[in-house]
């Protein structure tokens, strides 16, 4: 079994840290203005949705890095107590989480707990991603064995037809009549099967057992790098303008954005060594600030709207306090014995073999 060594990869930390605010900013911006741009509606509005849109690139993003972690870690095989370490520190998490906004959202209906930790548990509360994550650990096993064999370009290919047209097929074919279970996955139950993620798993897959050559294609194509963002916003804005689609990443056309942004990170901080303590710090509570700011912004959302109008500036102060409050809780829960089986682990270099890093409840988009 190759094993290789799992040393902190600078890149991995930043863009980890840009995902991991990006999604704090995208949910401030809809506590603040709501989720849905209607007609009518200050322009503002719209270009703030398009850009929480835009920076639902981040839960690709960390798609992308936790399967490059996996690839370049145990390009082979995973050891023997892989699975187990997981499911204790990530997916443990996970189902505390599931009932912790199952019993917040719910404490006066307790009748209704059993029924929403399910839903939560299938994917109905932010923590989702942890689902997406579950089913790569499965695939880089099968991927390792049986499509490493058959040439990446075919590979990649394969995985972005399939990627876009399940996307598409969400994206523009009407829900049908049916229960609730049909309305589930209409609404956001799809977004959990790996289908709508392949094509980041597979092209982060390749980068991680190059790395270098990952790093060095970065740097000699970084011309066409920034073109090509600029050239893959393109169609985003055209779609946004026609309010037909939702301002998330799950969408056809942000799957060539979401690729771009990624690559332009990885490239910024490639040349761009930055390192500061507070970067180092979100980047270590990154998994925990995850699962534990969606409750911050309703806390503080809640509060505000009942002794406040600050219009606008309700982002910036949302975003702020959610995260101080999010790295604050996710040390302190730490401290306690079983602390990082509620909130993850805490307080070291994170996401060095595959972790999420990170990685909303009810109708959170990202």
């Amino acid at each position: 079994m190759i094993v290789r060594k799992t040393e902190y990869i600078q890149e991995v930390g930043l863009v980890r840290v840009v995902a991991c605010l990006s999604i704090i900013l995208l949910h401030s911006i809809q506590f603040t203005i709501g989720f849905e741009w209607t007609e009518g509606s200050p322009l503002l509005d719209y270009a703030l949705l398009t850009a929480a849109g835009i920076l639902a690139f981040g839960t690709p993003a960390f798609v992308f890095i936790s399967e490059l972690l996996l690839s370049r870690s145990y390009p082979d095989r995973f050891p023997k107590a892989f699975y187990k370490k997981r499911i204790l520190m990530i997916l443990t998490p996970f189902v505390c989480m599931a009932v912790f906004y199952a019993i917040f959202a719910n404490y006066d209906d307790p009748g209704r707990l059993p029924y929403v930790v399910v839903l939560n548990l299938m994917g109905d509360y932010h923590g989702w991603f942890v689902l997406v994550v579950f089913q790569f650990y499965v695939l880089h096993r099968l991927f390792t064995k049986f499509l490493s064999r058959i040439p990446a370009k075919v590979v990649l290919a394969a995985a972005f037809v399939i990627n876009a047209a399940y996307l598409a097929f969400f994206n523009f074919v009407k829900q049908p009549s049916g229960g609730r279970l049909i309305s589930f996955v209409w609404e956001r139950g799809y977004w959990v099967p790996f289908l709508g993620w392949i094509f980041y798993f597979c092209l982060a897959y390749y980068c991680g057992r190059r790395y270098d050559d990952f790093l060095a294609a970065l740097d000699r194509y970084k011309r066409w790098i920034v073109i090509g963002t600029l050239v893959a916003a393109a169609p985003v804005l055209f779609v946004n303008s026609l309010n037909v689609l939702g301002f998330g990443s799950k969408r056809v056309d942000m799957l060539p954005l979401s690729l771009m942004l990624i690559l332009l990170l990885f490239l910024i901080a490639f040349k761009v060594k930055i390192r500061s303590r507070w970067l180092d710090l979100i980047d270590s509570c990154s998994f925990g600030i995850y699962l534990i700011h969606y409750f911050y912004l309703m806390l503080y959302s809640g509060l505000l709207d009942r002794t406040a109008d600050l219009g606008y500036f309700e982002i910036p102060l949302l975003f702020a306090a959610a995260l101080i409050s999010s790295i604050v809780t996710v040390l302190a829960v730490n401290k306690l014995p079983f602390g990082k089986y509620i909130l993850g682990r805490a307080g070291g270099r994170t996401g060095r073999n595959g972790s999420p890093g990170l990685a909303a409840p009810q109708k959170a988009q990202g």
